[in-house]
């Protein structure tokens, strides 16, 4: 999304998350990466931060941050990305994440998880159970049907593709949206769980507090956040700097599906 000032200067929204009772917006002004807050009645705008309780320190840039970042190494690195389904940053991380669990196959342990409340409707929390269910019970079929849905976002489409149906995976979808009451909360009239005007999504909540999870995507690697791109090649690298002795698909140049 992109906003034009009445003189030159762009400023285009690359992110939003809750933090610190607020909600988090990362712009990007005339090429310039920058942090704003916003009240969650959308009346305040805090357009410059300073946190107190660091000591000033030089910017870094992204690029720099992931290459200090001490990522644990492993033989088989577990990497577990956080999303929203229909999150546009969540897709886009997805689409670029693809290509590289096609390209490193079992020499990693992957899945996909969702942040812990959803931005996007009761179509998103529909499609998390929807997904997390295809996951669980048929996972040989997970990517290509992931694959399929960032294509056509059409979820009948994608079962379409992978053999399945919605009969299929009714029965882990109405006992998971039971278990961790997502329909329920979302239809609760007092919206005593809710994250302002956002639902929980509570199946993957555990992981979210252990990891701190705020947005969507938010990427962990053998127990660790991590600094990537969002396109195939950043994501690979990311990867690869987890492996204690680098597999031979890591020097692969890799492209994002789309």
């Amino acid at each position: 999304m992109l906003f034009r000032s009445q003189g030159q200067a762009t400023a285009k929204l690359e992110g939003i998350e809750e933090a610190n009772g607020m909600y988090k917006i990362k712009l990007v002004v005339n090429g310039q990466e920058m942090e704003s807050y916003i009240s969650k009645d959308g009346k305040l705008l805090f357009p410059q931060v300073v946190d107190l309780t660091k000591k000033p320190q030089l910017q870094q840039t992204p690029e720099t941050q992931a290459t200090q970042a001490n990522v644990a190494k492993s033989n088989k690195p577990e990497v577990e990305l956080f999303v929203m389904s229909h999150c546009p940053y969540g897709t886009q991380i997805e689409k670029g994440m693809l290509p590289v669990v096609k390209e490193l196959g079992n020499k990693i342990d992957f899945e996909v998880k969702f942040v812990n409340y959803a931005m996007h409707g009761k179509k998103e929390l529909d499609e998390q159970l929807r997904q997390y269910c295809i996951q669980r019970d048929y996972n040989d079929k997970y990517t290509t049907y992931l694959g399929k849905f960032l294509e056509t976002e059409n979820p009948n489409e994608a079962l379409n593709a992978v053999g399945l149906s919605e009969a299929d995976i009714s029965q882990c979808v109405g006992a998971a949206d039971e278990k961790y009451k997502v329909t329920e909360l979302f239809e609760d009239p007092q919206k005593s769980e809710w994250s302002g005007r956002f639902p929980p999504f509570k199946v993957y909540d555990t992981d979210n507090k252990k990891y701190g999870v705020r947005g969507s995507p938010t990427l962990v690697i053998n127990g660790q956040t991590a600094n990537s791109g969002r396109d195939a090649q950043s994501l690979l690298n990311a990867i690869c700097g987890a492996f204690t002795s680098k597999p031979k698909e890591c020097n692969t140049d890799r492209k994002s599906v789309v």
